[in-house]
């Protein structure tokens, strides 16, 4: 399987350790870097939910359905996590230029990198 920045693929995310932790087989954003996602064992990727939060930006960016993404989800840009490719089943669909760079406009400000 390919592992491609902006693809959405469906991720294993159990077992959940803690309660503010996601869980469950659900879909995710792949964040980190095709060209790293072909070298290394693991891969960064954002957590989707179907919860969502209007007015939530930058730390929720709105996912409409798609491919195979059924339902409109909400990016949980705080749920940013690295996973053994073991824990990717499937591809599912690809966001949208203009999705990844509003998530990754989130991403730095989570991280303290860019301001809000």
């Amino acid at each position: 399987m390919d592992y491609k920045r902006g693809d959405i693929v469906l991720v294993n995310f159990n077992p959940q350790k803690k309660k503010d932790e996601v869980g469950k087989v659900r879909p995710a954003i792949i964040m980190s870097d095709t060209d790293l996602n072909d070298v290394l064992d693991l891969v960064s990727v954002i957590a989707l939910t179907t919860n969502l939060i209007a007015d939530s930006e930058p730390l929720r960016i709105r996912i409409t359905k798609r491919e195979d993404l059924k339902v409109d989800s909400d990016a949980m840009v705080e749920q940013l996590r690295s996973v053994s490719k073991e824990r990717i089943k499937q591809r599912v669909a690809c966001v949208s230029d203009e999705e990844m760079e509003k998530i990754g406009y989130g991403v730095g400000v989570m991280l303290g990198l860019l301001t809000f």
